[in-house]
């Protein structure tokens, strides 16, 4: 059918019209059919008072025998000569004409042929009585003389025809007056008839984005209430929330899954590295035990010592049940990452803010920590545009030290950011290792990462505890 092809927003609305159509006929209906009953009512009281008072003029003409007066008093209440639709017939005592207003059509002495079924015989009978037909109105009242004998009947007939002027009268005025009202109530109708369907018409809108767009991004909001719409929505926000919270938990396990076996994959090419990583730092070692150095290259050797450390201890990052060995986190490992950076802020011309709130060693592998913020800085220096601004904050918070590192560069994209510590996901932008190790990293010692990005404002925090499970005494 049509109408089940049709939106609720549409079909209630209609329906509500089509009760008030309704309603306005049927009120019209009874209030015309009361119009015409009451005015059916007064037209019947008054031709019986009519009829009581000829009846009453009759009596003399019956009681002397002068049909002469009888048709006269007959006619008296016509207007002139004959009336279409009222007959006036005066009765004997046996049930024969008298006389009658329209002597033609009932003769003197007929039997009388136009009682209507149903109606007592005209003879018999002291109380007036009204009885009607499909096309006529009958009163038949009797004359009686003063002793109350019946000396015969008076019959009067009406047209039933003479009450639809007056019938036509009401149901215009009816009509006329319940027009404005239904005029006002049908758009009050179809109005109230969308109003209420929003909020389910709404709830068929948000069920038909499931499935097509993702649950965080669905928002749909309805009035609160009991009804049975509102229990809906409230089932609905249920099924978004359990919807979200299990998309969210299929993302944490395969991201858990990705990252774990590029970590099984990774540890075969970590042992293969730590190789020549071994061989020079043996050659430092085999130096230093040559003779004495001078201050330059002392520092040189150191930096290049630690340098080498901090790779082995990356590449150790790779394996995911690598040991996290290294000394005790010191001021000084912090301002080894600002000049290993120092080159790439100059090249592209960046104001560096630096705060190193160590103010003594710390209970964190050193290589571990200085390998997260190195690679957190450089990807801000990378990120950020020539003349720009990177800020970099260590500072110990209670049982932990935080990280934090700024860059004025532009947002990173949503996509991206699901991925983000996933390798070889950089879209162009590099391989991705190194957030990637990062959050190996920081995995590894309990802490944890976050990413606040906006136009020309992206953050990293790093949070790290402080405890001696998270190196090697």
């Amino acid at each position: 059918m049509v109408l089940n092809q049709l939106s609720y927003r549409i079909k209630t609305p209609i329906a509500l019209v089509l009760v008030i159509l309704i309603a306005t006929a049927s009120v019209t209906v009874l209030l015309v059919w009361r119009g015409y009953e009451d005015t059916r009512q007064g037209f019947v009281a008054q031709v019986s008072s009519l009829g009581r008072v000829l009846s009453r003029t009759l009596r003399p003409a019956l009681l002397h025998d002068d049909i002469w007066q009888a048709y006269e008093t007959l006619k008296s209440p016509l207007e002139s000569g004959e009336t279409p639709g009222r007959d006036f017939v005066l009765l004997d005592r046996y049930g024969l004409v008298f006389a009658a207003s329209n002597p033609r059509t009932f003769p003197v002495q007929s039997r009388l042929a136009m009682t209507p079924p149903g109606a007592p015989p005209t003879r018999s009978g002291g109380h007036q009585a009204v009885y009607t037909d499909e096309h006529f109105i009958y009163v038949h009242t009797p004359v009686l003389a003063e002793d109350d004998a019946v000396l015969g009947s008076l019959v009067q007939r009406y047209d039933a025809s003479l009450l639809k002027p007056r019938l036509a009268e009401i149901a215009q005025g009816i009509l006329l007056a319940s027009l404005p009202v239904l005029l006002l109530l049908l758009p009050l109708g179809w109005l109230a008839g969308k109003r209420l369907t929003e909020p389910l018409s709404h709830l068929a809108e948000c069920l038909g984005r499931v499935g097509r767009e993702a649950p965080e991004t669905i928002r749909c909001d309805f009035p609160a209430g009991k009804d049975e719409v509102s229990q809906l929505a409230h089932r609905f926000h249920e099924m978004l929330a359990e919807l979200r919270s299990k998309q969210a938990l299929e993302k944490h396990l395969a991201q858990s899954d990705r990252l774990a076996a590029l970590g099984r994959l990774s540890a075969g090419i970590a042992h293969e590295v730590n190789n020549p990583l071994g061989g020079m730092l043996n050659t430092i070692s085999n130096r230093r035990r040559a003779g004495e150095l001078d201050l330059r290259t002392e520092k040189t050797l150191s930096l290049i010592e630690r340098g080498l450390t901090q790779i082995r201890a990356t590449v150790s990052a790779l394996l995911v049940e690598a040991r996290l060995e290294s000394h005790a986190l010191a001021p000084a490992d912090i301002e080894d990452v600002r000049t290993l950076v120092a080159t790439d802020a100059r090249t592209k011309h960046l104001k560096v803010e630096w705060t190193n709130g160590l103010a003594e060693s710390l209970p964190l592998p050193s290589a571990q920590v200085r390998q997260i913020l190195l690679n957190l800085l450089l990807n801000a220096v990378h990120a950020s545009p020539k003349g720009g601004q990177v800020s970099v904050v260590v500072r110990p918070d209670a049982n932990r030290v935080v990280l934090t590192v700024d860059n004025a560069g532009p947002a990173i994209p949503a996509r991206r950011r699901e991925h983000l510590f996933e390798p070889y996901f950089g879209e162009g932008e590099g391989h991705g290792l190194g957030l990637w190790v990062t959050y190996q990293l920081v995995q590894q010692m309990n802490g944890s990462i976050d990413v606040e990005s906006v136009p020309e404002h992206t953050r990293f925090s790093v949070s790290l505890p402080l405890s001696d499970e998270t190196h090697a005494s």
